[in-house]
């Protein structure tokens, strides 16, 4: 593998096991808690968890499992067997007792440390890869070249990563480089269209949060107690319309990427 590949891997696994950048992240986002509940946001997730709501007789890859909450809900939704990778072997560790913790059998789910690089399962494996937050922390080529291989040939990827291009957003990380690895990078507009355009998938992009992620900032401080305000309602109008004519997507704050394997 390219050098430079394993140098990231080796920091990236220093950050999220010494330092517990996931966990500072979430400690960061539950400042600004509207953050978590803005409308399109919302939308994005309800369609995320639509595509992974009924797994009867599939194989799913829970890319990047972090602590296996996903995991849990992917097992409940009828997955034949679910496997989560991360590279992280405290997170992985914390996913195997939560699952535990809920009574499924081992049979159910296997929880693995990884580089996503080098994925260590046969050609024709997973009919869903799913995932929040991980492709933007690697080498993209390079790990969605392997999530091709290890996918049956009718396989879905759905994967929710962040964006580059919003300048708010922008400065607010880099105001905030505890809750962030230092290789981490959100995807640019020419990014997303090189995605869209890799004749090895059928691709399907929905976005949120290019006005309702910094509003949502805002309102946490001046009406914490009310996600549903007025104000969100007005703004998620507005970037509705931004949405349906392609206005600024890749200022958003997430892009949900759906990629079918051709």
């Amino acid at each position: 593998m390219n050098s430079n590949i394993e140098k990231r891997v080796e920091r990236e696994l220093k950050d999220h096991t010494e330092k517990d950048i996931l966990g500072n992240s979430y400690q960061l986002k539950n400042r600004f808690s509207h953050i978590w509940h803005y409308p399109s946001r919302l939308r994005l997730f309800k369609r995320m968890d639509e595509l992974s709501s009924s797994l009867t007789n599939k194989t799913i890859l829970d890319y990047g499992c972090g602590r296996g909450e996903e995991s849990i809900k992917y097992i409940k939704s009828g997955a034949t067997k679910v496997f989560g990778i991360d590279i992280s072997p405290v997170y992985v560790k914390e996913a195997a007792i939560n699952a535990n913790r809920h009574g499924f059998s081992e049979d159910k789910y296997s929880f693995l440390t990884m580089d996503a690089h080098k994925l260590s399962f046969p050609d024709n494996t997973f009919d869903l890869v799913i995932g929040q937050g991980i492709l933007h922390h690697l080498d993209p080529d390079v790990a969605l070249n392997e999530i091709f291989r290890v996918l049956k040939s009718d396989g879905m990827v759905v994967l929710q990563e962040p964006l580059a291009d919003n300048p708010l957003l922008k400065s607010f990380r880099l105001l905030t480089p505890d809750a962030r690895t230092v290789d981490e990078a959100p995807f640019t507009k020419e990014q997303i269209k090189s995605f869209e355009s890799n004749n090895n998938w059928k691709s399907h992009t929905i976005y949120c949060g290019v006005l309702e992620a910094p509003v949502a900032m805002i309102t946490s401080i001046l009406t914490p107690k009310k996600p549903q305000n007025w104000l969100l309602k007005f703004t998620d109008r507005i970037e509705s319309y931004m949405h349906v004519k392609g206005i600024l997507n890749s200022w958003n704050q997430y892009v949900l990427l759906i990629l079918e394997k051709k």
